[in-house]
């Protein structure tokens, strides 16, 4: 004779404790930040007319940092697309979980 089990009843559960679309909003702020001051800095260049080879290789470097950051912000809106649709799965699970339990509980 067979003995019979009942199934195990798993739950999971989902960390609350960080706010990643948080998270992402405060980086994109800080980028933000950082390509204003890139901004001015190219402004006050070709306000100075740009002469002299400092000025050239610190214009190089502020015109390749705005592209990594560009590649950054691509990124980030890549992983905000994930975090979002994560957190529609874990609502939808939570839906879910909420219905069998009033289902349950009838």
């Amino acid at each position: 004779m067979k003995s019979q089990r009942s199934p195990k009843i798993l739950q999971i559960s989902y960390s609350d404790g960080m706010d990643h679309l948080l998270v992402l909003r405060e980086k994109i702020g800080h980028l933000r930040e950082e390509i204003a001051d890139i901004q001015k800095l190219n402004e006050q260049f070709r306000r100075d007319g740009g002469n002299g080879t400092e000025a050239q290789v610190a214009h190089g470097k502020r015109s390749d940092r705005l592209q990594a950051i560009q590649l950054e912000l691509v990124r980030l809106a890549d992983l905000g697309r994930k975090v979002i649709s994560s957190e529609q799965m874990k609502e939808k699970h939570r839906t879910r979980l909420h219905l069998v339990q009033q289902k349950r509980a009838s």
